[in-house]
């Protein structure tokens, strides 16, 4: 399945959760300018004021522990300068659940607290019982209850995110409030917490709060200021792009590659300086935004089998007999690899590459049989061109030595030119169309890392001036011996469009900065992996989930990650025409998950529903609205075919019946089977000589479940089906959990 900005939210959330269990990253601010001067961050370590018996309490006080968590553990941590308990319930019979929460030791505060309990064996959806708009309240009084002292700097965040059917667990609701200080956000900073729909119950809560100094923002550039700085450093800078796939293409097809305009730098400019922030090599910034082988066969038994082959087949075996023998692959590899006596040739195999290759390459692999040196070396050769694509060579972690030997070292300057005089020669067409990645410079002296015993450089692809991130070449070079230790050529033989319809880029920073204005804000900066400092920048905002880092240079559009325009995805919906209607809740469930939106916020319940819209609807629940929203009328109905559940011809716009709607979600639920025992089935309605002998198993399985209704002791078979009737029939259906 492919995965929705939702569920990369979801993932990176739970995901910061789990690191926090395992290491508060939380640090205190500096008492006074004598620890910033000393490089100190965080503030005098503080007296534990908590005991394990009060923040036990503390979290007994503010939870229910459910009484089948009978087994306990407790840790204690001290990370960043921030002192915690780490508290464990769980159970210790055959049902499985835990309960984790962190207690900081100081100030008696709850970092965070994560509630899981096993899904129950029957499978099956069950509409929430408690709203969005309910949840949020609980949400809310839970926020003001464990963060009183916070809450004033704290701003919820109307996410508006897509909520899917899980047919598999309970559905939960995410709420998100962004810390605020001087009326700035600050990045990465705020509360997560997590609502179960069923009960109400808090099944995580996440408080993420570092303890800065921050800086006043008196003094700093206007807005203005920092547009110019964003123009003229080209923070938004024209590029091809490729989305990455995961299937393979189809027979005669070609990736093909978009002309982009794409954020870089982070767009992050330095409110007081007005230049774009710079950051040393071993800083980096917060992204924790709360915003969002074997081959051939025998001569003898080849020739006998040729005539049963396929033309795929024969097709591969044609292409193989051009490609480079074992022998002269590892001809190209010794050219430019010097293979130590020491170690002997382990494996090799001839296979396609993976990506967007699609191209043979020959693989192989050296290891020495020295089990205290585990040194080993692999190599890839291009079995079409005849190119070595890479190879790396493998010796056991050390570091620099602390003699006289480590005046040896060269600097990063030196490796570089060693780096360049071996890509001049192993591909001197190549290199001529590359350029060294901005944030890499042999500026960067070797100094900033001590103990750094090699140095890498990275170039990019350049075509017709424009930038290519996805290919390049890569080189790593040993500071010791000097020589070249790995090497990758990424290259793909691609069509690249004329940039001559690409927007300006005036009319594409116009375009950009409408969507995203730059605003301020706090962001965290980490130095060798501790949150050290909280710097005041100008950075384009992010609040909508119809913003990305990239928009098409041709159209302006905001691309997704797979290079799909953002506005044509799918989000919830909001519909404002079924109150009062008896299917209300399954409507706006169903509208919630991004499903049924044909008409934007409007639903139309009495309306008939058409084929291919109620087929759509349940390719959205069981792949997710990203992947199936976007398929045309003809693909859908293709689709649905493929997954068994149509197998009569109709169009896209034909109404369904009541009849062909009973076949449609009885093969859905993978009941057919059972269904076409017609023998067994005797439908209790008046109407029953007018219902399809055949269709007698589906009719009265779907109404005896309960999945459609019957208003009168007719069925009606060949009346047409409204969409508000098959909203319910699908969660009722859904209920049963059946489906497989």
């Amino acid at each position: 399945m492919k995965y929705s900005s939702y569920h990369l939210i979801v993932f990176s959330l739970i995901f910061f959760l789990v690191i926090q269990l395992i290491i508060p990253i939380q640090g205190y601010a500096l008492e006074n300018a004598n620890l910033q001067d000393a490089g100190i961050s965080g503030t005098q370590q503080e007296a534990t004021k908590i005991t394990l018996e009060q923040a036990i309490q503390i979290a007994k006080n503010n939870f229910e522990i459910p009484q089948e968590f009978t087994e306990f553990r407790s840790g204690f941590s001290n990370y960043n300068y921030r002192q915690a308990w780490s508290l464990h319930w769980e159970t210790s019979g055959e049902s499985s659940g835990s309960l984790t929460a962190q207690v900081d030791a100081v100030s008696g505060e709850i970092i965070n607290m994560n509630l899981w309990k096993s899904s129950s064996k029957e499978q099956g959806y069950k509409l929430p019982d408690l709203s969005l708009e309910q949840a949020r309240t609980i949400a809310d009084n839970t926020v003001k209850r464990l963060a009183k002292s916070k809450y004033s700097n704290l701003k919820f965040l109307n996410q508006d995110n897509i909520i899917p059917i899980n047919t598999y667990g309970t559905t939960t609701y995410n709420f998100l409030w962004q810390r605020m200080e001087n009326g700035i956000p600050f990045q990465g900073n705020g509360v997560n917490v997590q609502i179960n729909a069923t009960n109400g119950q808090v099944t995580s809560y996440n408080l993420n709060w570092n303890n800065l100094i921050l800086p006043s923002p008196d003094k700093i550039i206007d807005s203005q200021k920092a547009s110019e700085t964003f123009s003229e450093s080209k923070m938004l800078e024209l590029q091809y792009f490729l989305p990455p796939i995961f299937r393979p293409l189809a027979t005669g097809n070609k990736e093909q590659v978009k002309l982009v305009y794409q954020l870089n730098k982070n767009g992050l400019i330095d409110a007081f300086s007005g230049k774009p922030l710079a950051l040393n090599q071993n800083q980096w910034v917060s992204r924790a935004d709360l915003e969002l082988g074997g081959m051939g066969v025998a001569e003898n038994s080849l020739d006998s089998k040729l005539k049963s082959l396929t033309p795929q087949e024969q097709k591969e075996i044609e292409q193989n007999t051009t490609l480079l023998t074992k022998e002269k692959a590892l001809e190209v590899v010794k050219q430019w690899l010097e293979i130590p006596t020491n170690l002997t040739l382990r494996s090799m195999n001839l296979n396609t590459d993976g990506g967007l290759r699609d191209t043979k390459v020959w693989y192989f692999e050296w290891i020495s049989q020295e089990q205290e040196r585990a040194q080993s070396i692999d190599a890839r050769v291009d079995a079409v061109s005849g190119e070595l694509i890479g190879f790396n060579c493998y010796n056991p972690k050390r570091t620099l030595p602390s003699n006289n030997n480590q005046s040896s070292a060269i600097t990063s300057q030196e490796a570089q030119k060693i780096a360049e005089d071996f890509l001049k020669r192993i591909q001197p067409s190549k290199f001529q169309q590359v350029r060294l990645k901005a944030e890499e410079s042999s500026e960067s002296p070797s100094e900033s890392i001590p103990a750094a015993t090699s140095a890498s450089f990275n170039y990019e692809r350049i075509v017709d001036g424009i930038v290519f991130t996805s290919n390049g070449l890569s080189v790593t070079v040993d500071l010791i011996t000097k020589k070249i230790t790995s090497y990758y050529l990424n290259w793909w033989n691609l069509d690249f469009p004329s940039v001559t319809q690409a927007l300006s880029q005036a009319k594409a920073e116009d375009i950009f900065l409408k969507s995203r204005p730059l605003i301020l804000k706090y962001v965290l900066i980490y130095n060798n992996g501790e949150p050290k400092e909280a710097k005041l920048v100008y950075q384009p905002s992010n609040e909508s989930n119809k913003v990305s880092e990239i928009i098409d240079a041709l159209t302006g559009n905001f691309l997704d990650w797979q290079g799909k325009p953002l506005s044509e995805q799918p989000g919830p919906y909001h519909f404002t025409d079924i109150i009062g209607e008896e299917a209300e809740k399954e409507i706006t469930t169903l509208g919630q998950a991004g499903i049924f939106g044909e008409y934007g916020s409007i639903f139309r319940p009495k309306e008939n529903i058409t084929a291919v819209s109620s087929l759509r609807a349940l390719l959205n629940i069981q792949n997710g609205a990203w992947n199936s929203s976007t398929l045309s009328d003809e693909e859908v109905l293709k689709k649905a075919k493929e997954q068994g559940w149509l197998k009569e011809e109709i169009s896209p716009s034909q109404n369904i019946s009541r009849e062909m709607f009973s076949k449609i979600i009885i093969r859905y639920l993978g009941l057919e089977k059972i269904a076409n025992l017609n023998n067994i089935y005797r439908p209790p309605f008046e109407d029953v000589d007018q219902l399809t002998p055949q269709t007698q198993g589906h009719i009265s399985l779907a109404t005896g479940l309960g999945i459609l209704k019957s208003e009168s002791n007719k069925f009606e078979p060949s009346k047409t089906i409204t969409r508000a009737e098959v909203a319910y029939s699908i969660i009722q259906a859904l209920g049963y959990g059946l489906r497989f």
